[in-house]
């Protein structure tokens, strides 16, 4: 049975997968969420924190416990480029580290072999694109700033934990797929404030609400219709992940 570690950054994002898995368990470990099965393989989710510095952290806590077959990187990201929709998969190629004006960015490939594997893997209602991921330190709320990291990049959707995920299991010879469903599209404006809501857990904090609505009143109804966006997002994700692993189940019976 494959062993997969599935990571993201906060428990709204690995929502629909924890709902397909059997024979779960809460795991204690730091960095560890939960344990089942799904599609032949055991799965242990990671909860990795928002940002490169605690996924880095978290990601290592948990490989020196546990060492699996498979890394997959997942969790929502922002469309960079008008050709993904919210709910669609970006699986990415290649993953770069966004870099001070003037310096080239940091470019790390994704295992070829694996993405051939996985040509023909869809989500209903929603496409699966291959392309570009660009991790950068701070969330992009304007549909302004997602044009000019698009095109200073070439990328096709951003996210803030991908690179070092992939460069950590790059290190240790682990074969890693990075994939982001999108959550907000490439014209749509993210509400301010919006970064200090996850808690340490990956729950939403009360406070961080709270704090959003004090100083954004007007930003409620924008915050309501993000629940719609986060259930289309962690779907397509649960979806995406579990044909992931079917896809590859068939791979290992026909080898």
């Amino acid at each position: 049975m494959k062993r997969v570690l599935v990571t993201a950054a906060v428990r709204q994002e690995l929502s629909g997968l924890e709902a397909r898995l059997t024979d779960a368990e809460a795991l204690s470990a730091q960095g560890g969420h939960l344990s089942g099965a799904l599609e032949g393989a055991r799965v242990q989710l990671c909860l990795t924190g928002v940002g490169a510095a605690g996924a880095r952290g978290k990601l290592e806590a948990v490989l020196a416990e546990w060492q699996p077959d498979l890394i997959l990187a997942t969790g929502f990201g922002g469309g960079l480029t008008g050709r993904l929709r919210g709910g669609d998969i970006i699986l990415a190629e290649r993953v770069l580290e966004a870099a001070s004006p003037g310096l080239d960015p940091r470019s790390l490939p994704t295992g070829q072999d694996l993405l051939e594997m996985l040509v023909g893997v869809t989500v209903p209602n929603s496409s699966v694109h291959r392309g570009t991921l660009l991790t950068v330190p701070d969330v992009i709320f304007s549909a302004q700033e997602k044009r000019k990291l698009g095109s200073r990049y070439g990328a096709d959707a951003v996210d803030m934990e991908s690179f070092v995920i992939v460069e950590i299991a790059g290190e240790r010879g682990i074969p890693c797929i990075a994939a982001r469903a999108i959550f907000d599209e490439a014209a749509f404006e993210l509400p301010r404030g919006l970064e200090n809501i996850p808690g340490p857990d990956g729950g939403p904090r009360l406070l961080g609400v709270i704090k959003l609505l004090l100083r954004r009143p007007w930003a409620l109804p924008r915050l309501y219709a993000l629940r719609s966006r986060s259930a289309l997002a962690a779907a397509s994700l649960a979806a995406f992940v579990a044909g992931t692993l079917r896809r590859l189940e068939g791979v290992g019976k026909d080898a």
